[in-house]
């Protein structure tokens, strides 16, 4: 099934019971199958503190139709910046990217090559 990010969200409203998602505090990315990975890229001003304390992330597999969805601080992402990869620093929107691993012996782990391979497994909700 084809989902897209306004889909994906009010699917997943739907089932917290209410509007807790958004566009702006959510980012949706589809399952790239040739990496096995799901693709973000968080502006950093999201992570700014005094914006946003959750950055929700929805992770569709299309082939199963199942969505994830990731409840992470930006507290937590604030403090492992040094660990991840950011991009476009000197542009006017610097993105944090991130590459979650959908193998199971990396489940949910940021495998970009030159990250630290943070884990955001904690964070997945039920």
């Amino acid at each position: 099934m084809k989902l897209d990010k306004k889909l994906a969200i009010a699917r997943r409203n739907q089932e917290l019971g209410g509007a807790v998602l958004g566009v702006n505090n959510c980012h949706f990315a589809a399952l790239n199958t040739n990496k096995n990975i799901w693709w973000f890229d968080i502006p950093l001003a999201r992570l700014a503190i005094g914006q946003y304390e959750w950055v929700h992330l929805l992770l569709h597999t299309p082939s199963t139709d199942e969505l994830l969805h990731v409840k992470v601080t930006t507290a937590f992402l604030r403090e492992k910046r040094e660990g991840m990869v950011v991009r476009a620093t000197h542009k006017r929107t610097p993105t944090m990217s991130l590459e979650l691993s959908a193998d199971k012996d990396s489940f949910l782990q940021d495998v970009r090559p030159t990250g630290t391979g943070v884990n955001f497994v904690s964070f997945l909700q039920k």
